[in-house]
């Protein structure tokens, strides 16, 4: 197989995925990139299954290299035992002209979302360059739509992108969050995310001084689900304006992941009992955080989740989704 790996990351991303991959994997070095695309050069061969060598790489795979046309792109993939062929832009921001490569691989394999243990060829395509090839197998924790993204739909009524951070991490993960569930915000407002989990029937206490968005107050879910607001620093936080039993706990603040953690790790003593699981999206305004990515998935394992995961979701900026569960999801 080659001895390269690719891998798509959200552009102006290159750096922080270069060093994700330094720490988890570096055997691997630097070779080519170019915004929402970094290649590397492995001393072995790479294999379409390995696992990612980083948790901001959208997909990641075996390289193939660049074809200049559709016709040079089809000559190379013809003879894999392909079950998915996804075509898609470098870059979802600046869409390019995908319809000739599309029809060029498309009829090699289907086009639709990959399964597990699917093999998929990766057609990534810009714009006046060649396109890249690439071949991944589709794992139980990758999107398995083209280019690992997808769009969420936002209602009108949404004050915040947290509701598509929220949808995001909910398909991705498979968290089991239900009608009648409990859950937990801190850092809530103006209120997207805990729109989201009212429309899907979870009733939601809201952590957070700032104003809530007042239609997220006002609207009520399936079973009656509300959004009830604490206007009140975490810090400041009483058990007393806490229902008994919360099933999930979600934090969006804009401070350093290690001071978001210190600030969850007070709570955990009362909501140890109930909580099911955790989605906190944690911020990155310092690249060097990425190397403490490691004590951070550890910090929260010692809350008592054996299941926890890191990825880079498609409208997460600089910061990044975790998500904790007692145990894994069911797929």
């Amino acid at each position: 197989m080659a001895d390269f790996a690719f891998a798509t990351c959200q552009p102006g991303f290159e750096r922080a995925l270069k060093l994700d991959v330094a720490r988890r994997r570096p055997e691997l070095r630097f070779s080519y990139s170019r915004p929402g695309l970094v290649t590397f050069k492995s001393p072995r061969p790479i294999l379409p299954g390995e696992l990612p060598g980083s948790v901001f790489a959208r997909v990641w795979g075996a390289s193939l290299g660049a074809a200049r046309t559709p016709e040079a792109a089809r000559a190379i993939l013809a003879s894999l035992p392909l079950a998915r062929c996804h075509v898609f832009a470098r870059d979802p921001e600046q869409p390019s002209t995908l319809g000739p490569w599309s029809k060029a691989v498309e009829s090699l394999a289907p086009s639709n979302d990959a399964l597990p243990g699917d093999l998929v060829a990766d057609v990534v395509v810009a714009d006046g360059e060649p396109a890249w090839l690439g071949l991944h197998v589709h794992r139980d924790d990758d999107l398995g739509s083209p280019g690992g993204v997808f769009e969420v739909p936002i209602p009108a009524e949404a004050p915040s992108r947290a509701f598509a951070k929220l949808e995001e991490a909910l398909v991705w993960s498979r968290l089991p969050v239900a009608e009648g569930h409990v859950a937990l915000e801190v850092g809530s407002a103006p209120g997207g995310a805990s729109l989201a989990l009212a429309m899907r029937g979870v009733t939601v206490y809201g952590v957070d001084p700032a104003l809530m968005d007042p239609a997220v107050l006002d609207y009520r879910g399936p079973g009656g689900a509300r959004v009830h607001h604490l206007a009140t620093k975490v810090s400041a936080l009483r058990w007393e304006s806490l229902p008994g039993s919360i099933d999930w706990l979600l934090a969006d603040m804009n401070l350093a992941p290690q001071v978001v953690l210190h600030e969850l790790a007070r709570l955990m003593p009362p909501l140890r009992r109930s909580l099911a699981g955790a989605i906190l999206t944690l911020k990155l305004n310092d690249w060097a955080f990425i190397a403490e990515l490691p004590e951070l998935v550890r910090r929260v394992e010692s809350f008592g989740f054996r299941y926890v995961r890191l990825r880079h979701l498609p409208s997460n900026r600089r910061e990044i989704c975790l998500v904790a569960a007692a145990d894994p999801p069911r797929r």
